[in-house]
């Protein structure tokens, strides 16, 4: 999966436009008909003019704890899935 996000930042001090770059792959394999365990990956880089708010750190990925203090984040995930 690929996605990309342009954003318009107008302020008193100007306008900014950051983007959004993210990348995730996803593995799944079958233990058994009901079980199966699942790889997934994604990087997100930030780029384009600064805002001076909390839009210049990486936005918040779902799962991840926080977002990230720099212009890149990664976030890996290993699950093992059994339905009842």
């Amino acid at each position: 999966m690929y996605s990309f996000t342009k954003g318009r930042f107008d302020a008193a001090s100007g306008t900014a436009k950051p983007k959004w770059n993210q990348l995730a792959l996803m593995a799944d394999y079958s233990l058994s008909p009901r079980t199966d365990v699942y790889v997934q990956g994604l990087y997100q880089k930030l780029s384009g003019s600064r805002t001076g708010t909390n839009l210049d750190a990486g936005a918040f990925i779902t799962g991840a704890q926080a977002p990230s203090t720099s212009s890149n984040q990664v976030l890996a995930r290993v699950a093992l899935r059994h339905p009842f």
